[in-house]
Parts: structure tokens; sequence; C-alpha cells
């Protein structure tokens, strides 16, 4: 009598081996198609460092700014713009709930007259969008703008999902 196993049973116990490799192989080279909701970068477009209270972002995805738009009055209501641009194979994703929250401790003499804004309040294409952030300064001087931008841009390989706090410098005449 051998010693050796028969080959019978090394034959089913490597069968199951090599179909458990390749089930695991199979899971790990299926690659993940990514929904609109994920949030994982490209290798091109790598993380930017915290931004707070800019008044321009630029990231290798996108560029985005908040400025003035005119000359404002004390009392009377003015608009800063806050513009959004997606760059190379980027786009607005347009089934994202995208919008534009004030400041909570707003500057002094500041108030907003529509403290949430949201997609519809703006104009947005594939590859831009604006929305003018109404405001009324009770008092002349320099004075602060400010608010968060909560926006997704997309590739065909994933979905960024953002919120960058923003700022404007006004003169109040």
């Amino acid at each position: 009598m051998s010693t050796h196993p028969s080959t019978r049973t090394r034959k089913p116990l490597s069968a199951a081996l090599c179909l458990i490799a390749f089930s695991g192989l199979a899971v790990l080279g299926s690659g993940c198609n990514q929904s609109e909701a994920a949030t994982s970068r490209a290798a091109e477009a790598p993380a930017p460092a915290p931004q707070g209270g800019k008044s321009k972002v630029e990231d290798a995805v996108y560029t985005l700014e908040m400025k003035p738009t005119g000359t404002y009055k004390a009392g009377q209501e003015g608009l800063v713009e806050v513009s959004l641009l997606s760059k190379g194979d980027y786009h607005i994703n347009d089934k994202y709930p995208i919008k534009f929250k004030v400041a909570e401790a707003a500057a002094e003499g500041v108030s907003y007259p529509k403290p949430l804004l949201k997609r519809e309040d703006g104009a947005f294409e594939e590859n831009k969008g604006v929305l003018k952030v109404p405001f009324v300064a009770s008092k002349k001087g320099k004075t602060k703008v400010a608010g968060v931008l909560s926006f997704s841009i997309c590739s065909a390989a994933n979905c960024l999902m953002q919120k960058q706090e923003l700022e404007a410098v006004i003169d109040v005449q």
C-alpha cells in the first residue's frame, strides 16, 4: 500500500482551492463601477489641502470662486456671485443637490434674506454653474459675505462630493 495520497483526493482539493482563488481575484479584478455618490479620487486628482474662507479655490478638477458683482450701499440688498467651473474630463453632477449655506456666524451688520440657496436658485450647465447670494450690509465699510458650497463633480471614472468654505470681502458705501 502506498503512503502517498491518491490523485483522486488531491484533485478535488486543488480544484476547490483554485476556484476560491479565482473567485477572490474575480472580485478584486471586477472593478467597482462607482456611482454618482462615490467619493474616491482619480490618480490625476489629488485631494486638495483643506480650504477655509477663501474667495477662490483652485483644484486639479475644478475652480470655485466667490466675488463681488458691483457696488454696494448700506441698507440695500446686494449680490455676490459664486461660480463653479469643472476642468478636464469632469462635469458638474446634474443629480447632486447643490446648495450654498451662508455662514452661521455672519459678519457684524450683514444679514441674508435667503440663508440657503439650492441648485434651482442658480444657473448650472455641464461644466459651469453660478449662484447669486443676496445679502444686506447695514453699515458702510469693508465686510465679509461667507458660506459653504456643497457640490459634486464627476468624470467617467468617479464622482467627487465637496464642501468648500468661501468668502468675499466687499466694500459698502
